[in-house]
């Protein structure tokens, strides 16, 4: 959800060092206050970074696996030992 910005808007976003990307974010994750306005609240963020950290720590616990598909099926999944990593890596089945 793209949303466009004034001549206003973007010359005090400017001026007080907001970019438009910071200015999506509020968007996408702030509360909304009233029927056009939106405020990032601590408890906004506090429930991003919690999202942001659980996120995280499936990827660090996902490293090395592999899962093998047939079509939509999962067939089999397995931690790859370095050899075999290398080898996958490389192009070898």
């Amino acid at each position: 959800m793209s949303h466009e910005l004034s001549q206003h808007a973007a010359i005090r976003a400017r001026q007080r060092g907001l970019r438009e990307r910071d200015i999506s974010v509020i968007i996408q994750t702030g509360s909304t206050l009233d029927a056009d306005s939106i405020f990032l609240r601590n408890r906004d963020i506090e429930r991003e970074i919690r999202e942001h950290r659980q996120a995280i720590a499936v990827l660090e616990r996902s490293r090395g696996w592999r899962v093998v598909l047939a079509g939509e099926t999962v067939v089999t999944v397995y931690r790859a030992s370095r050899k075999t990593e290398k080898r996958l890596l490389r192009g070898g089945r």
